[in-house]
């Protein structure tokens, strides 16, 4: 008796992968762009940042979240570096959010540590 095998489908060969340029790649860099500084005039306003800051804290409330967002809009305009386009642009609004709260809880730390260890005379 012969054993008959089943006949197997010939295998299409694989083409390279093309990047496809995406047609809307500068929707998301663009409301990130327009969102940021507002995002950071609300929270600088929040957090009084205009009264009680450095200067130097409160411009890098404004250019972080744009240093972020930079690469967004220098990434290949295509579908497969969509998500990192993405990722940066939301990274950068997150940062406008969360940086006035961060300078303000390490200078809080820091005047405790401080204050408690004694360093901080006065």
């Amino acid at each position: 008796m012969a054993s008959k095998t089943a006949p197997t489908a010939p295998t299409k060969p694989t083409a390279p992968v093309v990047d496809v340029p995406d047609a809307r790649w500068w929707v998301v860099p663009l409301v990130a762009t327009v969102l940021a500084p507002l995002l950071s005039l609300v929270t600088a306003v929040r957090t009084d940042l205009f009264t009680d800051a450095l200067p130097v804290f409160l411009v890098g409330c404004f250019v972080l979240p744009f240093a972020a967002i930079l690469p967004a809009w220098c990434r290949p305009r295509t579908v497969r570096e969509r998500q990192a386009r993405n990722g940066l642009a939301i990274m950068g609004c997150l940062l406008a959010v969360v940086y006035a709260w961060l300078i303000e809880t390490i200078a809080m730390t820091v005047f405790l540590v401080m204050l408690l260890t004694g360093l901080g005379h006065s």
